[in-house]
């Protein structure tokens, strides 16, 4: 498989190597030389084992000059990590600069599991970190475990739901755990923005949208469906890509938007919190209104998250791009890829569950 630059795409000029998983994150949770797990040896039989390497090994190919420009936005997310795992406070911009890194991590761990399983899918990246950094909507869920444990672990990304869509994964830091969801038009049209009336996916992988006025209103749940389990929920509208567009950047130029926005000339909007059901905007200043209300124990949150996970990425699935513009065949394909990597998730679910039993957990709702 052709190596390609994990951040523009490109061939690598003066190659260097990008640790998806930074090595600072490496060092802060653990022995950076220990063997870590990096999803199945045959995806398609969960019977095969776990592929294990050290984390040091998980890089891949990038350009000297990309590496080089992603070094700031790593050393601020070290820092609001530390923060994080300190419960410090936390303001709105620096909610915001972790989830440009939680963008990065995603999307590097997606092309990063392509160079691994040497393009399963056979899907061709139509965009890598550079140009997928604060483009669609996002959310982050926090939710926080017991004890004082070290590690690192990386859920969803190894999936084939994951390789067809990679908008849903969640990261274990320590004793915090995060949900990190993205997609276009996510809640765009119930936090009251202009938003998609229809979205469809085109042969050459672009997605075509047709643009409507916004509702000026909230609309709850943002994402149509609660989380299952107690954290705190962050989401982030974002319209980068509308803003830059001369017709669907007037669609955004109402005071509805531009007072809920952090930079509307860059299509960024405010961080909102979900509070008692309800969502306000975070605090500009530093605030401590992103810990979690609740602690769950490690081994009954460790099981959940990764059900919760491959059942989001399910639910991702089913409410998908309109695929009708794209040729017969491909939309045979596309379907019946979607339908394998749902019965997958569905089948690694019932093990783990199975696996919850045995270990005494026998209900995994933690409501």
């Amino acid at each position: 498989m052709q190596k390609i630059c994990v951040f523009c795409g490109e061939r690598p000029e003066r190659k260097t190597a990008e640790h998806v998983i930074p090595q600072w994150l490496i060092e802060f949770t653990g022995n950076p030389n220990r063997i870590a797990e990096f999803g199945y040896k045959d995806i398609n039989n969960p019977k095969s084992g776990k592929r294990k390497y050290s984390f040091d090994a998980f890089k891949f190919p990038s350009c000297e000059l990309c590496n080089n420009e992603f070094a700031k936005l790593e050393a601020n997310a070290k820092t609001i990590v530390h923060s994080i795992i300190s419960a410090d406070s936390l303001s709105m911009a620096e909610l915001s600069v972790l989830l440009d890194w939680f963008d990065k991590i995603r999307v590097g761990l997606w092309l990063g599991w392509r160079y691994l399983d040497k393009d399963p899918g056979g899907v061709t990246p139509n965009y890598q970190i550079t140009n997928r950094i604060g483009i669609k909507d996002r959310m982050l869920a926090i939710f926080k475990s017991d004890g004082e444990k070290e590690g690192i672990n990386m859920i969803g990304c190894d999936m084939p739901s994951f390789w067809y869509a990679p908008c849903c994964f969640s990261l274990r830091i320590n004793n915090y755990w995060f949900l990190n969801i993205s997609f276009n038009d996510m809640f765009s049209r119930r936090i009251g923005f202009p938003y998609s009336k229809e979205s469809s996916l085109r042969d050459d992988g672009q997605i075509e949208a047709i643009l409507t006025v916004g509702r000026n209103r909230i609309m709850m749940p943002l994402l149509k469906k609660w989380l299952r389990i107690h954290g705190t929920e962050l989401y982030q509208p974002m319209f980068n890509e509308q803003v830059r567009d001369p017709i669907a950047k007037e669609f955004y130029d109402t005071e509805y938007v531009r007072q809920r926005s952090m930079s509307w000339e860059q299509g960024i909007g405010k961080v909102f919190i979900l509070d008692n059901r309800r969502i306000q905007e975070y605090p500009i200043s530093p605030s401590k209104a992103w810990i979690p209300s609740r602690t769950y124990e490690f081994e009954h949150l460790m099981f959940e998250m990764q059900t919760f996970t491959l059942e989001w990425q399910n639910h991702i699935n089913e409410i998908s791009l309109s695929i009708k513009m794209i040729n017969k065949e491909k939309i045979l394909d596309h379907e019946n890829n979607i339908r394998r990597a749902t019965s997958l998730n569905e089948y690694i679910i019932e093990l783990l569950r199975k696996q919850a039993k045995r270990h005494g957990i026998d209900n995994l709702s933690l409501k």
